[in-house]
């Protein structure tokens, strides 16, 4: 999949037909932008919870407008629009409802931080992948002796492995997947799950990043180590470059941002299961 079609998965980034047609150089441009706001979120970031914390609602104002003109330059124009609307709308009677809304829009921004980065991950390891290995064309199939006619075979439930050393993270993760077909096995720590996959074989992996003892990169690299080669989300609230990166080249297939968003985990969860 070549980086244009990465970046029409983005739901968030509304770039449409134009980046198909986009010129090379203006390609560079663009991912040059994508880039510079990955790299200056975090600082935004923590600017904007320092003046939430104290209470200021001009800085807080100012913060957010100069987001909004970051998320114009790239093509997240919805979110630039909402952001628009609360800034317009502030007032001394909608202070507590101003405040919230940041805390979800940095929620949100930090997850098109991430989805950002897979991109620009994928696209940079391209270019080494090595020649596809020349495979001889399969032997024609034989025919199959007549079988005889049996019951269908029960649904195999799908199973999850979550990790995490918060046990109520993990409580809102099961309340998350209450409806969905799975059986979901959490544990709160790398050596438990370690245990565990002596006798059981998930579809699913969930790892926390940031747990004691071992953490999620290490129980990813032991777990790939053993053979485990099944699909795996990497929890975190931490959208940085050096976690996001060392999360791929771990292993890790996608992301659910702390705190958790029950449509979220629905979301990433159900596509890997293939039940979405």
């Amino acid at each position: 999949m070549s980086i244009r079609e990465q970046l029409l998965e983005i739901r968030a980034l509304k770039i449409g037909d134009r980046l198909l047609h986009m010129e090379e150089d203006h390609l560079k441009a663009y991912l040059h932008e994508l880039n510079h706001f990955i790299d200056i979120f975090p600082q935004i970031q923590s600017k904007v919870l320092e003046a939430l914390g104290k209470k200021d609602t001009m800085a807080l104002t100012e913060k957010v407008v100069a987001l909004k003109d970051d998320l114009l330059r790239i093509g997240a124009d919805d979110i630039a629009a909402e952001c628009q609307k609360y800034v317009s709308a502030v007032s001394s009677d909608s202070i507590g409802k101003f405040e919230s809304y940041v805390g979800f829009l940095l929620s949100q921004l930090a997850a098109l931080s991430i989805d950002i980065q897979m991109a620009l991950f994928k696209e940079g390891t391209a270019y080494l992948e090595t020649e596809p290995e020349k495979k001889a064309p399969p032997e024609p199939p034989k025919p199959a002796p007549a079988a005889p006619v049996v019951p269908m075979a029960p649904v195999i439930e799908k199973t999850v492995l979550a990790v995490d050393d918060d046990p109520q993270c993990l409580d809102l993760f099961k309340m998350a997947l209450k409806n969905v077909p799975c059986k979901i096995i959490a544990v709160t720590s790398g050596p438990t799950a370690l245990g565990i996959l002596k006798k059981q074989e998930p579809d699913l992996f969930v790892f926390d990043i940031d747990m004691p003892v071992m953490n999620g990169l290490d129980l990813a690299k032991k777990v790939k180590e053993a053979g485990h080669n099944q699909p795996l989300i990497f929890i975190t609230g931490n959208s940085q470059k050096e976690t996001v990166a060392g999360a791929l080249m771990a292993g890790g297939n996608d992301f659910i941002l702390k705190p958790i968003n029950r449509e979220n985990v629905r979301e990433r969860v159900t596509k890997f299961l293939g039940l979405g």
